[in-house]
C-alpha cells in the first residue's frame, strides 16, 4: 500500500499532560500511517485525549457513533481524530494502531445526474482502492434503515502489514455518505464488533 511516511504537523493537544497511551499512539501513527491513511482517513489530527464516542453533524444531516473500547486497556481503547481535508468528517483509531474507521463524503449537488450505482462506484471506489492503494475483492448491494447503498470490501498491504478494509456507501440529500473500517491482519473487518456497530450506527438526519 503507502510507501511514504505521513508528515503528521500542527498537532496540538487540548490537555497539559498527555499519558502514556496518547504518546505511544502518537509515536506509531507517525511511523506506520502513509499514503493509504491520506486517502482514508484525510489528514486525520489528535483531538487530544478525548475518547472516540457519539458524533452528529447539522450541517452534514447525519450522525455516527464511534468505537470508543475499554478506557484503559491499551488496545482495545479507541482515540476520536478530526479532519482538516474536505471529503472527511470524522474518526477513530485503536491506540495500538490495528483499525481504523471513518466517515466521509462526496458532495454531488452540483452533478445531478451523478448517483450512486454500479457505474459511479468505479469512480468512487479510487478513493480507496487502485494502484499504490489496494485492490477491491467484493462489492455487494446492503440497507441501513431504509437506504439503499453499496458495500466494497478489499485487501492493503503497507511497511509489511495487511489490512482488511470494507466501504459503505449511502446516498442521500445531495451527498454520497462514505464510511470505512480496518483492520490490520484480518481479511474481514466486519468481524471486529466495534467496526461492525460503527458501520452499523450510521444515521441520516432528513
Amino acid at each position: 500500500m503507502p510507501s511514504n511516511l505521513l508528515n503528521i504537523c500542527s498537532i496540538g493537544f487540548r490537555n497539559r499532560v498527555m499519558d502514556r497511551l496518547d504518546f505511544l499512539a502518537l509515536d506509531l501513527l507517525k511511523k506506520q500511517l502513509g499514503k493509504l491513511t491520506v486517502a482514508l482517513c484525510a489528514s486525520f489530527i489528535f483531538a487530544g485525549t478525548a475518547s472516540a464516542g457519539f458524533w452528529k453533524s447539522s450541517d452534514f444531516n447525519c450522525q455516527v457513533n464511534l468505537p470508543e473500547g475499554e478506557p484503559i486497556t491499551g488496545g482495545t481503547r479507541w482515540t476520536a481524530v478530526g479532519s482538516t481535508q474536505e471529503g472527511t468528517l470524522v474518526g477513530a483509531m485503536r491506540v495500538d494502531g490495528t483499525a481504523y474507521v471513518f466517515l466521509g463524503y462526496v458532495d454531488i449537488a452540483k452533478r445531478p445526474k451523478f448517483h450512486l450505482n454500479e457505474k459511479t462506484i468505479e469512480e468512487l471506489e479510487k478513493r480507496f482502492f487502485g494502484p499504490g492503494l489496494g485492490f477491491r475483492r467484493t462489492i455487494e448491494r446492503v440497507s441501513l434503515r431504509g437506504m439503499w447503498g453499496y458495500r466494497l470490501t478489499g485487501d492493503s498491504v503497507y511497511h509489511g502489514g495487511h489490512f482488511g478494509l470494507v466501504v459503505d456507501m449511502y446516498e442521500a440529500g445531495g451527498l454520497i455518505y462514505e464510511l470505512a473500517g480496518m483492520k490490520e491482519y484480518d481479511q474481514h473487518p466486519l468481524r471486529d464488533p466495534d467496526i461492525k456497530g460503527y458501520l452499523e450506527s450510521f444515521v441520516f438526519l432528513h
